[in-house]
């Protein structure tokens, strides 16, 4: 009776291995960032019909290939001699190159330079579990959320685009998670939701450790509240702090924080804007001429007129007016000298007139 109930047990797990459905590889021109490309130049082409259908089939697509990827792990990661090598990638890869796992090593390979090891807490079991997840597509979440958006179903739109933000750790370039909390703020604001659109811009401050970083603002307003006009240059030489992704929601939560009555809020994050903004600037002045130093807030104002593009990356992102908006917090706090002394800079030597204009007026007499 033993042997018949194992003769069974056998055949019934030799006939589950056998059945087993290997899934297909996916064709190159098939794949799921090529099928999204499409849709997006549907979108941007006004063809939203062909743009829903192609972002949904990039999803469908989407997930075949995970199946796919889900399959050549397992049997690649299953062989005692895989296992004993540990969690550790350079030594499960050694082992895979022994044994010939090309596309297992290929797959490794791709989301290491995507995301890099520590993503995966150096687990490649890890990196495997996350893959086994990645059915979903948040990118293209997205773009379908664009799509309600312009159709006007708003409340479509949104689902989807939080939808594609619970997902972000899926995103195959991990900064669109920024494109896709501006989106929802700007739908917030659009819709006149004041307290959701506060609430989608702090979300993008979550993700900048500047923000949240107490020591930092005590020490900005510290050298404020001195209300010397000798830390003008000091102030903006001490700090360095480059996050710009984030410019964009501090200039706009700043006025937000100003409207509520939250004065030291809206000083900080002006402060920390203007902060933000000088620290891009002179990494990308710097990565033009090597020599340059910042020595004072003039010299740099005259540096910046020296290149048309930063010129016009200061107007896009709101540079003038958050630094003019932040002398007038600053006014307004009673550090007169100190506000004074940096729009008296701003009035003389930046290159954009409406921003000498607009800094001469605020000069407090």
């Amino acid at each position: 009776m033993k042997r018949i109930i194992l003769s069974v047990f056998f055949l019934l797990t030799f006939s589950s291995l056998f059945s087993q459905v290997v899934p297909k590889k996916p064709e190159s021109s098939e794949f799921s960032w090529r099928i999204l490309q499409d849709a997006q130049f549907a979108y941007d082409n006004g063809d939203i019909a062909m743009a829903m259908n192609l972002s949904n089939k990039a999803k469908a697509n989407r997930v075949a290939e995970s199946d796919y990827e889900v399959y050549i792990l397992d049997v690649a990661l299953s062989p005692l001699a895989v296992r004993r090598a540990g969690d550790d990638f350079d030594s499960v890869l050694a082992v895979l190159k022994e044994r010939d796992q090309i596309e297992a090593i290929s797959i490794i390979n791709r989301y290491l330079e995507l995301y890099g090891a520590k993503f995966f807490d150096y687990s490649v079991h890890k990196m495997e579990d996350w893959v086994k997840e990645k059915r979903v597509y948040p990118e293209a979440d997205f773009l379908i959320g664009r799509i309600y958006r312009l159709e006007g179903e708003y409340k479509t739109a949104l689902d989807f685009y939080e939808k594609a933000r619970l997902e972000s750790s899926f995103l195959d370039i991990p900064d669109q998670l920024y494109d896709i909390l501006y989106e929802m703020a700007d739908l917030m604001k659009h819709k006149g939701k004041a307290e959701e659109y506060k609430q989608a811009l702090l979300l993008i401050l979550d993700k900048d450790p500047n923000y949240k970083d107490l020591v930092l603002r005590r020490a900005m307003i510290k050298i404020i509240d001195a209300n010397k006009a000798s830390n003008v240059d000091r102030f903006f030489d001490l700090f360095r702090v480059s996050s710009p992704k984030t410019l964009i929601a501090l200039y706009n939560i700043s006025v937000i924080f100003e409207e509520e009555g939250e004065t030291e809020n809206s000083l900080f994050t002006s402060a920390l804007g203007s902060v933000e903004s000088l620290s891009h600037i002179l990494n990308s002045i710097s990565g033009r001429d090597s020599s340059y130093e910042f020595t004072t807030l003039a010299d740099f104002f005259k540096k910046i007129s020296e290149y048309e593009d930063i010129s016009m990356w200061c107007e896009q992102n709101h540079f003038w007016d958050n630094l003019i908006a932040f002398c007038k917090k600053v006014s307004a706090r009673g550090d007169v000298v100190y506000a004074n002394a940096t729009l008296e800079v701003i009035a003389k030597y930046s290159n954009d007139p409406y921003a000498r204009a607009a800094a001469k007026a605020s000069i407090v007499q």
